[in-house]
């Protein structure tokens, strides 16, 4: 299970904030290596939804709240025909996230299990949580290795973004191509990079 940086809510927030607007492209110095992570996702267990449209991957913990914010309006442009979403799960936020987080992927639909967390998700004893029944522990040691691989891939990425604090692990984490060239936003995009990520080829 992943350990490093289990962030405290107020502390995530703060740093949410310290981070809103902060959309950074692969420098051309760095577009080979950038061109090898979007490959490497490709290979990811990741639950997929939409048929038509750019491709975007989200990193998500299910007890995130800009998570799921995020989530909502990447279903709008889903159901929509304007993108095809990737989401890779990730379990570090709070104390039930990785159990969470196992539950979607071992789940006989992880994508059916991803909505059902996503629409319960509420505060709860003053703390957001995602919906789904954390997983017993035989099913979130099934899962582990994948989620350690999908955090090393979410630490691994944001460790080399100017915009992210060293040491630091955040999300939501979204990773879309535009001109060919791949983009990381680790906010809620703005209605400019709304239109950019609509128009990624």
């Amino acid at each position: 299970m992943p350990t490093k940086v289990p962030l405290h809510l107020f502390a995530f927030l703060g740093l949410f904030f310290l981070l809103a607007g902060a959309s950074e492209p692969a420098s051309a110095a760095n577009a080979e290596r950038d061109d090898y992570f979007w490959q490497a996702l490709t290979h990811t267990q990741y639950i997929a939804e939409g048929k038509q449209g750019p491709v975007v991957y989200l990193f998500l913990d299910p007890n995130c709240p800009y998570c799921h914010k995020l989530y909502d309006q990447l279903q709008e442009k889903v159901a929509k025909g304007k993108l095809r979403l990737r989401v890779v799960v990730v379990g570090f936020l709070s104390p039930s996230s990785h159990a969470k987080a196992a539950a979607i992927l071992s789940a006989a639909d992880p994508r059916a299990a991803l909505a059902k967390n996503e629409s319960g998700f509420a505060i709860r004893d003053g703390r957001p949580e995602g919906g789904i029944a954390p997983a017993d522990p035989t099913l979130v040691a099934k899962e582990a290795g994948i989620l350690h691989r999908n955090f090393a891939f979410l630490e691994g990425k944001e460790s080399l973004l100017d915009s992210v604090p060293p040491g630091v692990v955040t999300v939501p984490l979204l990773v879309y191509r535009s001109q060919g060239q791949e983009h990381y936003l680790v906010n809620l995009p703005t209605e400019e990079q709304w239109q950019e990520i609509l128009d990624a080829k």
